[in-house]
């Protein structure tokens, strides 16, 4: 036991020595616009507003990985999830959009700064029920996200981020912007 101990300490240690891979998560909220709503007109024929848009709440999690290093900036990767849901006094669906993305990280790490501010270009896929239906369609996203660390232990940070892009129907079909905006922990190994 004593053994195994010695080992995890050794490799603690050793991983915390380079603190450049983390694991996040967050309180998070997705915002879709740009599509068309549908809506009742008198009868039952419906509408069409085509200024769609809703917010959804939820959750965000992932990993980034700095893995290059040219004094205080510090090129790497990350990967996220998110799923966000809310209800809609439209309908008995709700709100929902969940998706993937992965890409490129670009971050600030400068002795003298209480943050460590980074900017992130990600591609992916992302479903959505655009707030009226009850499945959920396939879109290819693709987001830029904006963003601070702010360290409040040794290897636990605080975050806060923002970000912009598009969901992009498979076939062209339609294209909506995506906002994100999410805060949460961060914890570096």
């Amino acid at each position: 036991m004593k053994r195994w101990l010695a080992v995890l300490v050794v490799l603690i240690c050793a991983t915390s020595a380079r603190a450049q891979f983390a694991v996040y998560g967050m309180g998070s909220a997705g915002g879709l616009s740009g599509f068309n709503s549908i809506y009742a007109t008198s009868g039952s024929n419906p509408g069409v507003n085509s200024a769609g848009n809703f917010w959804a709440y939820g959750g965000t999690a992932g990993i980034y990985d700095d893995f290059l290093k040219l004094g205080p900036i510090k090129l790497g990767g990350d990967v996220r999830g998110f799923i966000q849901h809310s209800s809609n006094s439209n309908n008995t669906y709700g709100n929902q959009l969940r998706g993937g993305l992965v890409g490129l990280r670009l971050a600030l790490h400068a002795p003298l700064l209480p943050a460590k501010p980074y900017i992130q270009a990600e591609v992916g896929g992302a479903s959505t029920n655009y707030g009226q239906n009850s499945s959920n369609t396939g879109n290819f996203a693709y987001q830029v996200q904006f963003g601070a660390d702010f360290t409040i232990f040794p290897h636990i940070d605080l975050r806060a981020e923002y970000g912009v892009g598009q969901l992009l129907g498979f076939l062209g079909s339609n294209s909506n912007t995506m906002q994100q905006a999410g805060a949460g922990l961060a914890i570096r190994f």
